[in-house]
Parts: structure tokens; C-alpha cells; sequence
């Protein structure tokens, strides 16, 4: 019975046991390396930047790759892969929470297909949001759409959203929009 209990807690003991290495060590050993991204679990998506570093150096691609699979799987959901390392770590900020490479925000726009839902928007926003949008000269950009910068539905709809600056075709494409609602007093 102790033996069963033992053995279907093994991920638990395993993550534990990461944990230890992962806190205890600077510099860890092939052998410590290699433990902690195959059986550290939640411990290895903590140190997931510092973990992909080391494998890198160490020249293990199939760590990297394992580690990879465990941060697009259990780690933080919402974000955009980095084209740099592949893991889906783009911040908010731009910066991929792995390598540290900040990507362009033209990246981040091709990626989230934002002419199209920008166009949706400009369709589906009141007149004040539209004027919020250009009083601000930006715009949020979420996996499910645009939003103006005040918009509490842009964080309860989407996990990670982004600043996008608003470049002078959108922000006349805008005022057009806004010209073609208003009616005449």
C-alpha cells in the first residue's frame, strides 16, 4: 500500500527533488541538467530561462526541446512564439521571457493577424472608444481582437494583450470612421 502511494506520487517527489537542485546549485551538472527538464515539472518552468540557457551552452537540443514542450504546455498560455528560440514567452513588452530577444512590434502585428481585427473593430466600437483610441494614439491587441486602451473586456477576453501604436493610415482610417457616424446637429 506504501509502495502504491509512493508510486503515484512520483511526480511530486520528482518536482521536490528539482526543486532542491534548481536552488542549491549555480552551476548544475549534464546529469543535474538533464534531471531537472525531464522530471522537474512545474520546478523547471520557474528557472525555464536560466534552465534553456545552460542546455544551450551545453549543446543539448534535445533539452532545449523538452523544455520547450513543457513551457508551450504548462507554462504561461496567451503569449507568442519567439522567433528566436520557439517558445511562446513574447511579454507583453516584447521581450521573449526565454532568450530575452525583443521582437518588433510589425512581428507581434503579422502574428495576431491585426489588419483584419483592426477592421473588425473600427466596425464594432462606439464613437467614444474610437475617440479614446485616437486620444491615446494606441490600440490593445489580444489573440481574439482589438480593443481600445481602456477596455476591461480586452483582459477578461484575452490572457496577454499588446500595445500597438497606431500608424497614420489607421488613425485616418479612424477619423473616417468616426466622420461617417456622426450625425449632423
Amino acid at each position: 500500500m506504501i509502495v502504491k502511494k509512493a508510486k503515484r506520487m512520483a511526480n511530486v517527489f520528482s518536482e521536490l527533488i528539482a526543486h532542491k537542485i534548481l536552488e542549491e546549485s549555480t552551476n548544475l551538472t549534464p546529469s543535474q541538467l538533464e534531471y531537472v527538464i525531464l522530471r522537474g515539472g512545474r520546478a523547471a518552468l520557474s528557472e525555464a530561462s536560466r534552465l534553456y540557457k545552460i542546455a544551450v551552452k551545453m549543446g543539448r537540443e534535445d533539452l532545449v526541446s523538452h523544455l520547450r514542450y513543457l513551457w508551450n504546455t504548462q507554462g504561461p498560455k496567451g503569449m507568442l512564439e519567439c522567433p528566436n528560440c520557439g517558445f511562446k514567452a513574447i511579454a507583453p513588452d516584447r521581450s521573449c521571457m526565454i532568450c530575452g530577444k525583443v521582437v518588433s512590434e510589425d512581428y507581434i502585428r503579422e502574428q495576431l493577424n491585426f489588419n483584419d481585427k483592426f477592421e473588425i473593430c473600427i466596425k464594432t466600437s462606439s464613437v467614444a472608444e474610437l475617440n479614446e483610441a485616437l486620444n491615446y494614439g494606441y490600440l490593445l491587441l489580444g489573440e481574439k481582437g482589438v480593443y481600445s486602451p481602456r477596455s476591461p473586456r480586452a483582459r477578461m477576453e484575452n490572457p496577454v494583450v499588446y500595445i500597438i501604436y497606431m500608424r497614420r493610415n489607421e488613425v485616418s482610417r479612424i477619423i473616417e470612421e468616426v466622420n461617417s457616424r456622426q450625425l449632423p446637429i
